[in-house]
């Protein structure tokens, strides 16, 4: 009989002993586990912590349990499955797992083989095709989804950047596959965006130069296609920046406040860390103009 993916993924884990026989059944009996969107066993691991069917803290401790000569294997999936779990916002692994995977599932059925036979019915160029196969996604073969046409000429556009969402549009009318080209275009329409929203308030004493800083996250979801901020971007509206200042006897206090937007794909670390400097730097410079 054949498994779906989810039911697949979920039954090697109890095979390599990452799942005891209790919580496999736990997990093939949620009455979500029909509604989940994972594939390879470390997503299947993953949605197994954020269902809380077993703790993160546990994560660690699970190649230990690995069958003999299957440590290795074991050790990759957890290292993954923590990684999936894992992000720059603080928000709960549910979360973190539900952005992640929506990113995952937007390159299934992409393929070297499938850019292939996309040059090969016109739909892409030559350079288009050496672009995308230069940052094609690194799939488990073991785990992969079977190769898609219209999700690879959609991934082109949303990933890869080889076509604008203009061009792949052009190509409705003058191509002699209408039906992959509109699949594509409904995969890009049906694209959702995912933009999480950190605000930040910092109160400085200008006494001591001592500031304690205060953040909080939200996540929401849009299916559509609109362009959204660059990844990482910093935003700073008139009416997201507010200052105050008190004085007694001891101290000066002023407030600022800023927000900064994502979108689903993650920034690197050395964004954040420049981020930081220029509101450090920003700060300092404020406290040097006004705070005397």
């Amino acid at each position: 009989m054949h498994l779906d993916p989810s039911r697949r993924a979920m039954d090697h884990l109890q095979q390599i002993r990452l799942l005891t026989d209790a919580e496999h059944t736990t997990a093939t009996s949620d009455p979500e586990l029909g509604n989940a969107t994972f594939r390879t066993p470390a997503e299947a691991l993953a949605w197994v912590v954020a269902r809380e069917i077993i703790s993160q803290a546990q994560l660690a401790g699970l190649p230990a349990r690995a069958a003999a000569g299957q440590e290795n294997e074991a050790q990759a999936i957890v290292s993954e499955a923590t990684d999936l779990l894992s992000g720059e916002f603080p928000l709960p692994p549910w979360a973190q797992l539900h952005i992640r995977l929506l990113d995952r599932r937007m390159q299934d059925g992409v393929s070297a083989n499938a850019l292939d036979q996309l040059l090969n019915l016109q739909l892409i160029d030559e350079t288009q095709h050496a672009h995308s196969l230069s940052m094609l996604p690194t799939h488990q073969e073991a785990w992969a989804a079977p190769d898609s046409l219209p999700a690879t000429l959609a991934w082109t556009v949303l990933r890869s950047g080889a076509l604008s969402d203009g061009e792949l549009r052009a190509l409705a009318g003058r191509t002699s596959h209408p039906d992959i080209v509109a699949d594509a275009i409904a995969r890009i329409d049906g694209a959702t965006t995912v933009t999480r929203k950190t605000s930040t308030t910092t109160t400085f004493s200008l006494d001591s130069l001592d500031f304690s800083t205060s953040s909080s996250s939200s996540t929401s979801s849009s299916t559509s296609s609109s362009t959204s901020l660059p990844s990482g971007s910093f935003v700073l509206p008139p009416s997201s920046s507010t200052s105050s200042s008190s004085s007694s006897p001891a101290t000066q206090t002023r407030t600022f406040t800023w927000t900064s937007s994502s979108t689903s794909e993650a920034t690197p670390a050395s964004g954040w860390k420049k981020t930081i400097v220029v509101v450090v730097v920003a700060l300092v410079a404020l406290y040097l103009l006004f705070g005397r």
